[in-house]
């Protein structure tokens, strides 16, 4: 049983687990992974394009196939060299970026022919299987939004990893209560590395929610037909990404949770070189009328003591 890579959210592990696959989703973030892309991207390049691209590039007798999709411009660059330097069959799933689910609709038929033939039984088994794990995941994520919070995000990004790895498993866990002031966490997709850094944040306050692709997005799936049409719509109508234009639905779907949850304040991570968030950030000071941390970083350690004073300096404005 060889992998099958896949990069975004939009991209239903069902389908892919129904080839007899392991579904794998690229969220690498080792600065010292990295370097193995200098050859195809630039320094400059979002860190965890580099990375994923590193990392496919040395395993590659791993993987049996890769699905990506046309999100921001590196990731499209990451599926263009995995196809001009190896074997791995490559597709895109070119998302619409209007409300058109037509469009995301045709894509995962088209998708379903790459895969070849799969059956349907395969598929509802497939199904089962993911949403039992995604139950699993939006009960524990219950946990950290509670009043008081009892699950640490650096816990629970510790858990979810092996669903993205496409190896679920259960772990033993304390209680975490916390008195520290309630965030949320938006930005950028963060990587499996990324634990220390989430410990760095909740030295300082507690991240009760979030939106980014890497840790919990994927549980806002919720197939209520086990079926084909069931994955297409389920997949089709999560909370939607802020590439997605008009991206209103975004923003809506965020005050929402602000006003269920009730968090002291807003912390936005972008990756280094993250445009696509970068330019939403006065817009959201603005809608989201709270507090507000914007932190960049690029998944090295090298800027993490003016991280520090900054979560401290931040925790203080929320206390």
């Amino acid at each position: 049983m060889g992998l099958i890579g896949y990069t975004c959210s939009y991209i239903p592990v069902e389908i892919l687990g129904a080839t007899g696959h392991r579904p794998y989703r690229l969220l690498h973030g080792d600065p010292r992974l990295s370097a193995g892309s200098d050859r195809w991207l630039r320094v400059d390049a979002c860190p965890l394009v580099r990375s994923n691209l590193s990392f496919v590039l040395r395993e590659r007798k791993d993987f049996a196939a890769i699905v990506g999709s046309t999100g921001c411009d590196m990731a499209r660059r990451l599926l263009e060299v995995v196809k001009e330097t190896t074997e791995i069959p490559v597709f895109v799933v070119n998302l619409p970026r209007t409300d058109r689910p037509d469009i995301y609709f045709d894509e995962i038929d088209d998708l379903l022919g790459f895969l070849k033939r799969i059956d349907e039984r395969r598929l509802k088994e497939e199904v089962e299987k993911w949403e039992g794990w995604r139950d699993y995941f939006r009960e524990l994520s219950g946990k950290r939004s509670r009043f008081p919070s009892q699950l640490s995000t650096r816990t629970l990004q510790r858990m979810v990893t092996g669903y993205h790895k496409g190896e679920p498993r259960t772990d033993d866990f304390d209680p975490e209560p916390s008195d520290l002031p309630r965030v949320i966490l938006l930005g950028s997709p963060l990587a499996y590395e990324s634990g220390p850094l989430f410990g760095l944040i909740e030295s300082s306050v507690r991240i009760v929610w979030d939106f980014n692709c890497g840790i919990s997005r994927f549980i806002e799936v919720k197939i209520e037909n086990h079926n084909l049409d069931g994955i297409k719509k389920a997949y089709y109508n999560q909370p939607p990404c802020i590439l997605r234009r008009t991206n209103q639905d975004y923003y809506d779907s965020v005050k929402r949770r602000l006003a269920r949850l009730k968090p002291e304040g807003i912390i936005v991570l972008t990756l280094d070189y993250c445009d696509s968030y970068e330019f939403e950030l006065n817009r959201m000071r603005r809608v989201f009328d709270l507090p507000f941390l914007h932190l960049r970083h690029d998944f090295s350690f090298q800027n993490w003591g003016q991280l520090r004073t900054r979560l401290e300096a931040f925790k203080e404005m929320l206390v």
